[in-house]
């Protein structure tokens, strides 16, 4: 099971789905932050596995794909952030980290879906507004912390990374991101 058919099980009580839509996801791609609440069978995929390293492309088709854009995908990106973040501030990486492009929340593909296609077609849903704002929330805490190291405050940089805004709107963003799935996909048409 995972988190996006985990998901869709939570709502089932109140809004009726079929098997057949149940069964399409295979792929499961949860944030190390849920790994403490995950319900029986959902499993984590380290991230080594091909779906979890195919990012550059997030609005590819795959089972978590919805409305033009691939979830998982988008979750896993985000979810590297604080790899990517915790390398830069170890001065173990060859990146480039520019906080003026980061804080921007509308260079990501997920940014782009968030303030292109996404509003426009779902717009509308519960989950959308939130995550359009903790989305930008969380870019602004990552370009908060490559600021911080780049003026020479990393210990600053390193309490934000673990303790900051960074993680909760992180966790957030992740969480959200799932909850938007199953409205996304609960609003589709159902094929036959």
């Amino acid at each position: 099971m995972g988190l996006f058919d985990w998901m869709k099980g939570k709502r089932a009580a109140s809004v009726p789905t079929s098997s057949h839509a149940q069964s399409q996801s295979t792929t499961k791609v949860v944030a190390p932050a849920f790994a403490d609440t995950l319900p029986p069978g959902l499993t984590l995929v380290p991230p080594s596995t091909p779906a979890a390293t195919s990012l550059p492309g997030a609005v590819q088709e795959s089972d978590q794909s919805a409305g033009g854009l691939d979830f998982a995908s988008a979750i896993q990106a985000h979810r590297n952030w604080k790899n990517r973040l915790s390398q830069y501030l170890s001065d173990e990486s060859n990146e480039q980290l520019n906080y003026r492009v980061i804080c921007r929340d509308d260079q990501c593909v997920l940014g782009k879906w968030i303030n292109g296609r996404g509003a426009d077609d779902f717009g509308h849903l519960p989950s959308f507004g939130e995550l359009k704002v903790s989305h930008g929330q969380f870019h602004l805490a990552a370009g908060r912390i490559v600021q911080l190291h780049d003026g020479k405050q990393t210990d600053e940089a390193q309490q934000l990374l673990r303790h900051g805004d960074y993680s909760r709107y992180s966790i957030k963003v992740m969480g959200l991101l799932s909850s938007l799935y199953v409205e996304v996909t609960d609003s589709q048409p159902r094929a036959a």
